[in-house]
């Protein structure tokens, strides 16, 4: 009799324990839970979510079924949808989904496969009924926060539309629901088109004739404070007139009678030069008392008539001395 090697023994003993572990042991992983199906029939205590190695019963007795318990993303097909106005739509949607109720999930679809099918057959239904409650206009126009804000409300009214149902029937909760792409019709896009020209065509004029309004208003305001501006600054010049005319009394009444002559004749320098600041044309007559001045510009201050004569003749004074 020949005897079995021993290193051979050991490897099958090795290879037999590995399947032996393999046929009597499981795992569940930190992400996953685990189905304890005792002779096709399973119970809440046979659902396992906490992770570790355990023992089992060999199939057919005991079958293990293990679900991902983490996000996974669907995407649903582009279809077309018919809008409250009767215009077709193309939308394509996706959903955030994961199991929630492993339990019911085994009961009801048995795999990701089938629980992808039932939940692309409900959003799909959920869908068609909230885009049958809106507009196209809403989807296409030249407000971008309209157009989001619609694309919001109807993501929100689908996931409430179909949400529930999903996790009651399936024990999967859809977390979330987007839209992917909603598109024309190439025979729906030129009909589109020309009405977004013509909002757009009225939003101008609407802006235009709130411009126009806006504008007389403030012509008109400024019209009026231009008025209250001028009545007070005349008001106020008036008053600053007023008080010079006052305060030069005091003034004019220290002035000695020798200096008279020539104050008047500062005052009717100062008034030469403001009219030849205003840069006018001055016609005068040989018998104008400025005639002499401009005729002969160095004729001596005594010698030039003023246009009023001094109280005194300054010539005779001279005499006297």
């Amino acid at each position: 009799m020949n005897k079995i090697p021993i290193p051979t023994v050991i490897t099958a003993t090795v290879l037999v324990l590995i399947l032996l572990v393999y046929m009597f042991t499981f795992q569940v992983r930190f992400s996953e839970a685990a189905i304890r199906v005792w002779l096709g029939s399973a119970t809440e205590e046979s659902v396992i979510t906490k992770p570790g190695l355990r023992f089992r019963w060999p199939a057919p007795i005991e079958e293990i079924k293990t679900y991902d318990l983490r996000f996974r993303v669907l995407d649903t097909p582009e279809t077309e949808v018919k809008t409250r106005d009767e215009q077709a739509l193309i939308v394509g949607c996706f959903a955030v989904w994961k199991v929630v109720d492993p339990l019911k999930f085994y009961v009801s679809v048995r795999d990701e496969r089938s629980a992808a099918d039932q939940i692309r057959r409900r959003i799909n239904e959920a869908r068609a009924n909230v885009i049958g409650r809106h507009d196209v206009s809403e989807m296409f126009s030249l407000d971008g926060d309209l157009v989001q804000k619609t694309y919001d409300l109807i993501e929100q009214e689908v996931l409430a539309a179909c949400g529930p149902q999903i996790e009651t029937d399936y024990g999967v909760k859809v977390e979330y629901i987007g839209i992917r792409r909603i598109a024309l019709p190439a025979e729906a896009t030129a009909t589109v088109q020309e009405s977004m020209r013509q909002d757009l065509a009225n939003r101008a004029t609407k802006s235009r004739d709130g411009g126009r309004g806006l504008a007389t208003a403030i012509r008109a305001q400024a019209l009026a404070d231009q008025k209250k501006i001028l009545a007070f600054t005349n008001a106020r010049a008036q008053e600053i007139r007023s008080a010079g005319v006052k305060a030069s009394a005091p003034l004019l009444k220290r002035i000695g009678e020798e200096d008279t002559e020539f104050f008047l004749w500062l005052r009717f320098l100062d008034a030469l030069k403001a009219s030849f600041e205003e840069r006018a044309t001055i016609f005068l007559d040989a018998q104008d008392v400025l005639y002499p001045y401009f005729n002969d510009p160095t004729l001596p201050v005594g010698r030039l008539p003023l246009p009023i004569q001094p109280t005194r003749d300054r010539g005779g004074d001279d005499g006297d001395d």
